[in-house]
């Protein structure tokens, strides 16, 4: 693809985009106004109250309790021994790529903390739904690792997928107190292999199966569920958490995907409001559990 093309095309996008948003406020109410769901009722109260508010929201939960996580509130230190920024969690220290900012971390981690909320649609575990003792855990996307560290101590493994050097630092230094016990790999997931990237079926053909595996990778979730597909069938215990609010039919898309070999599928509390067009209203985490009668 030429890059006249991608110019034409993108420009293109951004226009359809700009005519979708005219309006937007208006069919939101004409066709979810008088729904009775209650999680739908949150969202168009929200939108009522906040007539401000340019829609789709986009990446802000479209929820009041969002505001009570605010950048300001979030103690930050630095390490003497290694110069990293950090912020405590849980007692741990979760440490922040080298050329970042107070502010940045600040803004960055009380993200993190607000989207683990029990009230949020990106909370990756939830009432009924989380990791047991000794389960082997994977975190593709690892990004701070900031969720894995809120499981460490029920896991017996951890394996962190984090293509992004800026990472591999911190997240060095993050869970240095746990040793072997957590594998950081520079590498993407996905659905094949090659220098820069491994398919889960490939990295685990040699070593023991996974018990839950989470995945945020900005859209590319279909991608490690295909390199995965010896592990989603022969699993006697396993959970997933993947993000689906990158692309608008990911829920139903990867709902069906799972269901067709076994899962069984809820999800994340509430929505996103992130698209123009239907649905408009997206899931933000899917939860899969699939336990063989010996895995009970």
């Amino acid at each position: 693809m030429s890059k006249l093309f991608k110019s034409a095309f993108s420009t293109a996008r951004h226009f359809w985009f700009l005519q979708r948003k005219k309006g937007l406020r208006q069919r939101i109410m004409r066709d979810y106004g008088q729904s009775t769901d209650r999680e739908i009722k949150e969202v168009i109260a929200f939108i009522q109250k906040h007539p401000e508010i340019e829609l789709p929201v986009g990446m802000r939960p479209p929820y009041e309790w969002v505001d009570e996580y605010r950048p300001q509130n979030v103690p930050v230190g630095k390490d003497e021994k290694t110069g990293l920024l950090y912020v405590t969690f849980n007692g741990y220290r979760i440490f922040f790529q080298r050329d970042s900012t107070v502010e940045g971390v600040q803004s960055s981690a009380s993200v993190c903390l607000m989207e683990q909320d029990s009230r949020s649609p990106h909370r990756y575990v939830g009432d009924g739904f989380n990791v047991d003792e000794g389960d082997i855990g994977v975190f593709i996307g690892a990004s701070n690792g900031l969720f894995c560290a809120s499981l460490i101590d029920r896991l017996s493994k951890a394996y962190l997928f984090e293509p992004d050097s800026m990472w591999h630092e911190p997240l060095r230094c993050t869970f240095a107190p746990w040793g072997n016990k957590v594998e950081i790999l520079p590498l993407a997931a996905g659905s094949e292999t090659t220098m820069s990237q491994t398919s889960l079926d490939d990295f685990f053909k040699n070593r023991p199966s996974p018990n839950y595996i989470q995945a945020d990778v900005e859209g590319a979730e279909l991608s490690v569920l295909n390199g995965a597909q010896r592990i989603l069938q022969h699993s006697s215990k396993l959970r997933l958490s993947f993000c689906t609010y990158h692309n608008r039919t990911d829920f139903s898309h990867f709902e069906s995907l799972l269901q067709g070999v076994g899962y069984e599928i809820s999800h994340s509390p509430g929505y996103y409001f992130i698209g123009v067009r239907m649905p408009y209203f997206r899931r933000g985490i899917l939860y899969a559990s699939r336990f063989s009668k010996s895995a009970r």
